[in-house]
């Protein structure tokens, strides 16, 4: 399969490459006149972005200078830049004048004075920055102004505070780290001089062991604190890149020094940049009434150790150990020197500070201030977030609720609007309506309260309370997003404002705690907190806020103009949530450039230290030079060097959301909505975005398909390199050239690169096919192009913007989210958003302060149309609309403990045993007096060849073979990963409707008019169903019904053939109501039928019974629609116009009540797991006791446990979790909440499916350990949000996947015990040939050889193969539990240690039978291979004996071995000799021996045990 694709990508556009050009050129080139125009608006645009790129790279080249020149008086202690100086200012020592004891308030008087100077512009004491902020009219009396400030300075007993140490932060623009980043380079660029001009001339380097040691002092973390302390950050980074320049320029090592300044350039480039952007926002951020704040006298957090520091320290130790070891083996003080040059760690300390200096560059481009750089490198350590409500409040005031007073005339409605328009200061509403205008006031009485709980007043009098808060920030959700896909746990101080949105958060806060507290608490937990919060103008005073903020390992302070300056935040976001934004987006990179840069550093550690110990390849008779030997490490920091400053510009590179803002669209009146939409600024499209959208035409057209897929491929396969195992195979493989062991390293190199190719195909063609299931599925919609005319256009869905008016009509999808204009008799199918299974009516009404559900006068994205026509002007599209955000919103996903992370686990116990036994082989060697490089060599040889290459194929081969199963099931399998999940998962959560049932409804319940409650099919319901069917019109000519109540009504009572209608009034909204005029065959008089909602029909009837309209309510009351059915005999004179006047008089019959319908499938579904030891959870909009019924009838047992979501949103996260531990039905749950539901599940320590096909389960689907989404009827949100999609209409077969899924782990398990087990066994065999002969009986090529096949073709055969089950037997029995990582624990390690045990007793027979019998060495060798090969075929066979693959694997690697062995130069190759009959008896006896030990190990290990048991001894313990 992967072969015909990648030799198809030539050949499959070869037709289409000759007619290329012409076809392009037709589909894209425009007419001349349109080019023209193009061309002209191009050239035009050309111009306007050079003249402004070339103004802001002046403007950017001046505040550099600015800048530069301040660098070089470092000694004047001021800040100035153009006409404007900052003068630190401090009390005079000995001063009896006001300055000693108030100096603010004599700082403010020199200000003053200074102001009246006639070329003063500006003059004031900025108390955060603790400066004399002074602005003069032309730059040259500037000097002059200075003087004049310092003299009044004096007078009133203040002084210049030059060169004196600053509490806390230094000045945002101070120049210290320039001129320390210069130095420092400074100290590179001569040292590199030096070492190229020695080399020259060929001077005597220094020893290497000076070197080494000043390596070893500046990678040590310790001995960095210890200068820091006594010299200060820059005076200890000066001496100690002094020294490390002149050591390494002496030891002629230019290479170290080019890294290290390419380092410091990045540095040097960030302290102007940092410099140059406070210059660039000075004037916004101080100005005379901007409240600036410092954080003197507030504790701030020590920083914490990142794990490139921990590391680092480590290695030091580490290369101390190593140098002393060489010592005493080689007694060279240069061989010590290089093993400890070899260990250096700076990969891991290059790659996390390269990403913070380019990132501090990126943001100074705008976004931020970065006032702490050493605070922005704990961006990698940060795990959590807490947002303080401040930082999410937008600008305006918005109405949150309102309560009309008791005694006041006024509604809910009328006071909402009301108040709503004294927010905006304008007295009535739109459309002519001008209602009385009401005044809000501080119901506490606080006159600057402007927000909280108000009193409304109208003519004098109250008429009401509004609580009054801040419209949330538009980029608010858009942060949330990123904090979650960066895993960071989310902290919310609790807030009127937040509304629904602080739901999201994983921990809710109350506002009354203090919000250090929050966080010294979180930090007491080991979390490392970011703080992100805004204080405002008028909260200066605030100093509980300000003191949380600071309390964060990393404080983020928003400032843009409405909020004051905290100059002691570690970053100020200057533009408000989009640099928090960008922040959040940078956190999973730094994560991963530390995570790379320290497998970067060990990886070069490691083949650095291979090179030196071996001297370089075995095949070279003389060693490798020094500078050679040690070059891994320069590339490993190169590497990081790379690996960090891509990341951050790629987080530079990402466009920052621009949301709109949330406008409470449903709360404003038509015309107040149109005129906010005609409000709003819109963007013509540029003639560059049109030649965009030209190129990516041009993209799409057939001629280029192959090149697509490439590209396709390409990044599908780069995704797989994406894995924990992928540097540990790839240092193999290079350690393995390095060694000389190409053969090795080429295997290694192919296992890697064919896993990321199977695994990368596999994603590709899941992804195709989701393609093709969307195919054919764009939505159109009517948009209205004249209003007046009421003319129209079908136009595609996607192209629709805000303001754009459409059509709807019975049948249509809603294509956006809009705001009702017009309205006749509309119903909306919103089940796929609401998860309500009943269409909502819709009327045009505003309806201030309603949940979504509510929200009558509103139409949403992917929601139909079933009834009725209307018309609604679009108010949000894509991400923008109420589907968009349910998909978009949806939670991080952790890492599972999968099979991968299983195997991860697994590499990191069987690499130090396989590296153990390297060490093994070298200690014996060098005890029977092997030479010391022969015996190293040979030992890492060894551990390299005993790697299990194969582990990350064996679960990708596996994943591939189950997907390729489920395909013939009908599952799509987008995620192969998943799979593994599909085994673990002990939760699968269903959302009802649309799910387990069909979103039909059915007759489930009838009432009689005495109150009696009868199942549909009942005879003494038949009069009521009979009655009701009779209202119900006939459907249409393609047999569709208007309405689904006259549907399910129909169905339920069959034919009527006696009834004869003469007149109806089928169902409006407007109505409430159906009705029939007609006459039965036997009748002798007209009958009026009428069918309606009961507080429409009910008052129109004489004497309702009492205990019939307690039925009634009843059943609404659990959830189900009831319809009331009424008659009433007509005269003769009342047939013609009795549907025309007011009903009266009407006799009662009874009620109807209807539900969704079960789907056929569902209950044998539920039946299936819960045997297989799944428990299903239902999610559903319904009343308890509906949601209850309903389950029971699903296969749920009756006494299931019931949750309502009002419960969850009571409590918080972990209440959630202990609430649904044990819970099967989850009733009356919002759509917001299924989210919170599988969150609590997880954290309960569930294993969660969640199966969905609506655009508000997306969330859940991608929230979950595996999600599910329906092809046939679900919508795209869903399908793209899952990892398996349904692509039938049979849910049954989600009980195959588990199925699937847990044979996937025994599959796994049986491979891995193959693999690793195998290798234990070939080492255990080669430490003990080792010790009784001197040297390892296989050769690396034998190991090799024994890999390739036992390991790779009978494990992968393994994988692909179902575990053995006895004929006849279920493939999920009854009792059957989940598996997971159990089946990887005890179980497995219990097979790879029997495997090994197996193994090793084999090929210890073959190998004593080859030394006993005459022979040469090479021959036991060879029968040692042999032996080896055959002992572990032999298990694998007996593992899958049924498995005609397996067998086949097996039996075709054993007579490629025989073959090999027994081909003269074939068998030369690989270090063995042809066997003869004799040789080969030997190895059937050695694998007749492994046969027999599977079932003689067993008493052998009981008999040991017991005779251990004998032996010891008994010891008594008196008191």
């Amino acid at each position: 399969m992967v072969l015909r694709l990648l030799t198809g990508l030539p050949v499959a556009g070869l037709g289409s490459i000759v007619t290329a050009p012409a076809r392009a050129v037709s589909r894209l080139a425009p007419s001349p006149r349109a080019l023209w125009h193009g061309a002209g608006e191009l050239a035009s645009a050309g111009v306007h972005t050079a003249a402004s790129g070339a103004a802001e790279v002046s403007a950017t080249a001046v505040r550099v200078a600015r800048v530069t020149r301040n660098a070089l008086a470092p000694g004047d202690g001021h800040w100035r830049a153009g006409n404007r100086i900052q003068l630190p200012l401090r009390p005079r020592p000995g001063a009896t004048a006001a300055g000693a004891s108030r100096p603010r308030a004599a700082a403010q008087k020199v200000a003053a004075v200074l102001l009246e100077h006639p070329d003063v512009l500006l003059a004031y004491w900025d108390g955060g920055l603790s400066r004399l902020v002074v602005q003069v009219a032309e730059q040259d009396v500037l000097d002059a102004v200075e003087r004049r400030a310092e003299k009044l300075a004096a007078r009133y007993g203040l002084e210049h505070a030059a060169g004196k140490e600053e509490p806390g932060l230094p000045h945002p623009g101070s120049t210290a780290d320039v001129r320390t980043a210069a130095v420092l380079l400074a100290c590179d660029a001569a040292g590199i001089a030096t070492a190229l001009t020695a080399r020259v001339m060929r001077l005597r380097k220094s020893p290497r062991l000076l070197t080494a040691a000043v390596t070893l002092l500046r990678e040590d973390s310790r001995v960095r604190g210890v200068l820091r302390r006594r010299l200060g950050a820059a005076g200890a980074d000066t001496v100690l890149a002094a020294v490390y320049a002149a050591t390494h320029a002496l030891g002629q090592s230019p290479t170290t020094l080019m890294l290290d300044g390419a380092l410091r350039t990045g540095q040097l480039a960030e302290a102007l940049a940092r410099a140059a952007a406070f210059d660039a926002a000075h004037d916004s951020v101080c100005a005379p009434d901007r409240t600036s704040l410092s954080g003197a006298g507030v504790p701030r957090p020590p920083l914490r150790p990142d794990p490139g520091e921990e590391y680092a320290d480590a290695a030091v130790t580490g290369s101390l150990v190593g140098a002393a070891a060489s010592l005493v083996f080689t007694r060279s003080t240069a061989g010590a020197a290089e093993a400890v040059l070899a260990g250096s760690p700076k990969a891991a300390r290059y790659g996390p500070a390269a990403f913070t200096a380019a990132l501090s560059s990126v943001l100074a481009q705008g976004d931020a201030l970065v006032r702490n750089v050493g605070r922005l490198r704990q961006l990698q350590l940060v795990d959590t977030v807490v947002l303080h409500p401040r930082a999410l409040h937008g600008r305006r005031r918005v109405v949150l609720d309102v309560e009309p007073g008791a005694s006041s005339s006024w509604d809910h409605d009328r006071l909402w609007h009301a108040a709503t328009a004294a927010l905006r200061g304008a007295e009535g509403a739109a459309g002519g309506v001008n209602p009385p205008a009401v005044s809000l006031r501080s119901a506490s009485g606080d006159d600057t309260a402007n927000t909280g709980s108000m009193l409304a007043s109208a003519d004098g009098e109250d008429v009401g309370t509004v609580l009054v808060g801040w419209e949330l920030d538009p980029r608010a959700e858009a942060v949330l997003d990123a904090a979650r896909r960066a895993d960071l746990n989310v902290v919310m101080m609790d807030d009127p404002s937040l509304g629904d949105f602080a739901a999201l958060a994983d921990t809710v806060v109350a506002p009354e705690r203090p919000l250090a507290d929050v966080v010294r608490e979180l930090q007491e937990s080991g979390k490392v907190v970011m703080t992100i919060t805004r204080i405002g103008q008028d909260d200066a005073g605030d100093h509980g806020t300000l003191a949380g903020l600071l309390a964060g390992d990393l404080a983020v302070s928003l400032t843009d103009e409405c909020s004051a300056v905290i100059w002691d935040a570690d970053v100020l976001a200057l533009n408000g949530l989009e640099g928090v934004w960008r922040l959040l987006t940078a956190a999973p990179a730094a994560r991963a450039v530390g995570s790379r840069s320290k497998v970067l550093a060990q990886s070069g550690a490691a083949l650095s230290g291979l090179l030196v110990v071996t001297g370089g390849s075995p095949a070279r008779r003389m060693p490798l030079p020094a500078g050679i030997r040690l070059s891994p490490v320069n590339v490993a920091a190169g590497g990081a060097l790379f690996t960090g400053w891509r990341a951050a510009y790629a987080t530079a590179g990402r466009r920052a959301p621009r949301p709109a803002p949330r406008v409470p669209w449903h709360a404003l009146q038509p015309a107040e909505a149109l005129s906010r939409l005609a409000s709003m600024p819109r963007t013509a499209p540029t003639v560059l975005s049109r030649l965009r959208g030209s190129a990516q035409a041009a993209t799409g057209l057939p001629v280029f398909a192959p090149a697509r897929t490439a590209v396709s491929l390409f990044t599908a396969v780069r995704a797989e390199l994406d894995d924990p195992l992928t540097p540990v195979l790839a240092v193999g493989a290079a350690a393995s050239a390095v060694l000389g062991s190409g053969v090795d390293a080429l295997l290694v190199s192919g296992a890697l690169g064919m896993n990321a190719v199977v695994g990368g195909v596999q994603r590709l063609r899941a992804e195709r096919a989701l393609e093709e299931l969307s195919a054919g599925q764009r939505q159109t919609a009517r948009r209205v192009t004249h209003a007046r005319a009421g003319t129209t256009a079908v136009v595609d869905a996607a192209r629709l913007a805000p303001g754009d008016v459409v059509e709807l009509t019975t049948g249509d999808v809603v294509p956006a989210d809009a705001r009702l204009l017009e309205a006749a008799d509309l119903e909306v199918d919103e089940s796929a958003l609401t998860g309500e299974s009943l269409p909502a009516g819709k009327r045009v009404a505003a309806t201030p302060g309603a949940a979504v559900a509510d929200r009558s006068c509103m139409v949403y994205e992917g929601t139909t149309v079933v009834a009725g026509c209307g018309r609604a002007v679009v108010v949000g599209t894509g991400d923008q609309t109420q589907a968009g955000r349910a998909a978009s919103l949806a939670s991080r996903t952790p890492a599972a403990e999968g099979v991968q992370a299983r195997l991860q686990e697994l590499t990191k116990k069987v690499l130090p045993l396989t590296l153990a036994g390297g060490v093994a082989v070298t200690a014996l060697s060098l005890l029977r007096g092997r030479p010391v490089r022969e015996a190293v060599g040979g030992g890492v040889a060894v551990a390299v060849a005993a790697v299990p290459e194969g582990l990350p194929l064996v679960a990708t081969v596996a994943q591939m073979a189950a997907a390729r199963r489920l395909s013939r099931h009908g599952i799509l399998v987008r995620t192969p990963r998943t799979l593994e999940a599909l085994g673990r998962i002990d939760t699968i959560c269903f959302d009802k409707t649309g799910t387990l049932t069909e979103n039909r409804l059915h007759v489930v319940h009838l009432v009689t008019a005495r109150g009696t409650v009868h199942a549909a099919d009942e005879p003494e319901a038949a009069a009521v169903l009979q009655a009701a069917a009779r209202t119900c019109p006939h459907p249409d000519g393609t047999g569709a019904h208007a309405h689904a109540t006259d549907e399910a009504v129909l169905a339920a009572a069959g034919d009527d053939p006696d009834w004869s209608e003469t007149v109806a009034q089928p169902f409006e909204a407007s109505r409430g109501y159906a009705a029939a005029v007609g006459h039965t065959a036997d009748g002798d008089a007209d009958l009026l039928v009428v069918k309606g909602a009961p507080e429409v029909v009910l008052p129109c009837c004489t004497d309702v019974p009492a205990d019939a309209e307690e039925s009634a309510q009843s059943l609404a009351g659990r959830g189900l629609r009831v319809l009331a059915v009424a008659r009433h005999r007509l005269r003769p004179d009342e047939v013609s116009d009795v549907l025309d006047k007011p009903f009266r008089e009407l006799e009662l019959l009874g009620f109807v009540a209807l539900a969704d319908t079960p789907r056929a499938d569902a209950a044998p579904l539920v039946a299936g797991l819960r045997r297989a030891g799944v428990r299903p959870v239902v999610l559903t909009g319904d009343h308890p006791q509906t949601a209850r019924a309903v389950a029971a009838a699903l296969g749920w047992p009756e006494d299931v446990k019931v949750v309502t979501g009002h419960r969850l949103a009571a409590v918080d996260r972990a209440g959630r979790a202990e609430l649904l531990r044990d819970c099967g039905v989850v009733a009356r749950v919002a759509p917001e909440q299924k989210l919170q539901v599988i969150e609590a599940l997880r954290e309960a320590g569930r294993v969660v499916a969640m199966v969905g096909d609506g655009a508000n389960d997306a969330a859940a689907i991608r929230a979950a350990d595996v999600g599910i989404g329906i092809a046939a009827r679900g919508s795209a949100a869903a399908r793209n949000a899952a990892d398996l999609v349904v692509t039938g209409d049979e849910l049954s077969v989600l009980v195959d996947a588990v199925a699937e899924g847990r044979a996937l782990w025994r599959s796994v398990a049986d491979a891995i015990s193959i693999l690793i087990g195998g290798n234990f066994g070939e080492v255990g065999f080669t430490v003990l040939g080792t010790l009784l002969d001197g040297a390892s009986p296989l050769s690396t090529r034998q190991l090799l050889l024994v890999n390739l096949l036992t390991d790779m073709f009978p494990a992968m055969a393994v994988a692909v193969t179902p575990q053995d089950a006895e004929p006849g037997e279920e493939a999920l029995p009854p009792g059957a539990s989940p598996v997971g990582t159990a089946v990887l624990g005890a179980p497995l390690t219990h097979q790879i240690r029997r495997r090994g045990v197996v193994t090793g007793l084999g090929a210890t027979t073959a190998w004593l039978i080859g030394r006993l019998t005459p022979g040469s060495a090479r021959r036991t060798s060879t029968m040692a291979l042999c032996g080896v090969v055959g002992a572990q075929l032999t298990q694998t066979i007996k593992g899958r004996r049924r498995s005609p693959l397996v067998v086949a694997t097996a039996v075709g690697s054993a007579l490629v071995l025989a073959g090999i062995v027994q081909t003269p130069v074939v068998s030369h190759f690989f270090g063995c000799t042809p066997l003869g009959p004799v040789a080969w008896t030997g190895v059937g006896a050695a694998i007749g021996t492994a046969a027999l030990a599977p079932w003689l190990l067993p008493p052998a290990e009981r008999l040991l045990s017991r005779l251990a048991d004998t032996v010891r001894p008994v010891v008594q313990i008196s008191h």
